[in-house]
């Protein structure tokens, strides 16, 4: 998967299905960089599937990750559980705001695609 694909804003359920697989593949370099790189074994949440119809546990959940691994590797990060994905300008900005920091992470520990 390319990092980019990212910044595709899903719109159908096929659409988030997918973005929460490459989602989940993104994830999985990170933590898993970290633990080689830095000898931290963070905690892996659930993040795939999700159902766009109830995206609370999925916040929550893709929240404490990002928090997990930008407290890991000292990088700066937003709220990104503060959201209504529904609305499609948050929905707009979150996916910008979610792919920087899967950028920056992917980027500082050499593995992104």
């Amino acid at each position: 998967m390319m990092l980019a694909g990212l910044l595709n804003i899903p719109h159908t359920n096929d659409d988030w299905s997918w973005f929460s697989y490459q989602h989940r593949l993104s994830h999985d370099r990170i933590r898993q960089a970290i633990k080689a790189q830095l000898g931290y074994d963070l905690t892996d949440y659930q993040i795939d599937p999700m159902d766009p119809n109830a995206t609370d546990q999925f916040l929550q959940n893709n929240s404490q990750l990002h928090g997990d691994m930008n407290s890991a590797l000292h990088l700066p990060g937003i709220d990104l559980q503060d959201v209504t994905l529904s609305n499609k300008n948050q929905l707009t900005a979150w996916i910008n705001y979610h792919y920087l920091e899967h950028y920056y992470a992917e980027t500082k520990l050499g593995v992104g695609s």
